[in-house]
């Protein structure tokens, strides 16, 4: 269990000038706490840089800290991405954030293969590496219903396990009307980062529909072009809860997804299984003919994605219910 005192710093690990959905989440954390009131919490950029908050996450309130004490009090909050320093910091109380399962893996291994001849005189960077061991002051939340699958069969209990997950930008929800869809638009909106090899197939089996990438837009400009669509379509390998999926559902768009990586799971995705898909070339009909439908009859679909949406819009209430319940002061 966590152990919280007016003395302790919160110090939350994250890479810089990232705008992606793991950094998203570090800089809403630190947001949440000072809107709850804990006072020491700290933004850590590794590797140091200047600049090293980008300008989107501006709307989060966050203080920078480049050094600090390794002190029994002290809560460092690391990336799942930035595992190697759980062991440099015996003293201070860890809590590893799986935000994305897959990069722990991936990451490692680059660490690890990447390494200098020079430095391996003095130290093997595979025995700095976190390897699930039992360790006394290191925690573990998972960001996914998927991150505790995870967790589970890499031998860490459940009740060692917080669920704690990010919210989507507030800019998404701080219009409380209803979002007035035009009909006609028979745009499918997509993330042109994600799932590049299967989005690229359906767009070249349809070309008689309009496909719009979401690139080069802030929150607002995305939010917008949401509000407008009737469609959002992903494939992406989705190693944690999509941001974007998010986002689409809260601007009642109809979703057709793959079954990759959190996607696979009801918890993670609420939305029928009618329109999620094993993505093969002998199916790309089929997903055609229900992207066709949704546009057609979208009237008849959203209401399937009415549980999503309202998952989607109740996890900034249930996040800070976590915090106030993880970090009680001692």
């Amino acid at each position: 269990m966590i152990s919280y005192k007016n003395t302790s710093s919160i110090i939350i690990f994250c890479p810089p000038r990232k705008v992606t959905g793991g950094p998203e989440a570090l800089h809403q954390l630190s947001n949440k706490l000072y809107e709850l009131n804990y006072e020491n919490v700290f933004m850590h950029y590794i590797p140091q840089r200047s600049n090293a908050k980008a300008k989107n996450y501006d709307v989060y309130k966050t203080r920078e800290i480049k050094s600090f004490e390794d002190r029994p009090e002290n809560i460092l909050i690391i990336p799942e991405s930035m595992t190697h320093l759980i062991k440099k910091y015996p003293q201070s109380q860890k809590i590893i954030w799986w935000l994305s399962v897959d990069f722990y893996k991936i990451l490692m291994d680059y660490r690890i293969r990447k390494q200098s001849f020079f430095t391996k005189l003095f130290y093997q960077q595979k025995d700095r590496e976190y390897y699930f061991e039992p360790l006394p002051n290191v925690f573990q939340w998972a960001q996914s219903f998927r991150s505790g699958v995870y967790l589970k069969d890499h031998g860490i209990p459940e009740t060692q396990i917080d669920y704690v997950c990010d919210y989507i930008n507030p800019q998404f929800t701080e219009n409380s009307l209803p979002v007035s869809k035009d009909l006609n638009n028979k745009t499918i909106l997509y993330n042109p980062k994600k799932g590049k090899k299967e989005i690229a197939a359906l767009i070249q089996a349809s070309p008689e529909l309009k496909w719009i990438p979401i690139r080069n837009m802030n929150a607002v400009q995305i939010k917008e072009l949401m509000a407008k669509s009737l469609l959002y379509v992903d494939f992406g390998e989705n190693p944690g809860r999509d941001k974007m999926l998010r986002e689409s559902v809260s601007q009642d768009c109809c979703i057709i997804s793959g079954k990759n990586g959190s996607s696979a799971y009801y918890e993670d995705l609420m939305i029928p299984d009618g329109y999620k898909f094993n993505f093969r070339e002998d199916r790309i009909p089929e997903i055609i003919s229900k992207i066709k439908s949704v546009l057609e009859d979208y009237s008849q679909h959203i209401p399937h994605f009415k549980v999503y949406k309202e998952m989607v819009l109740g996890e900034e209430a249930l996040f800070e219910k976590k915090l106030k319940e993880i970090f009680k002061i001692n």
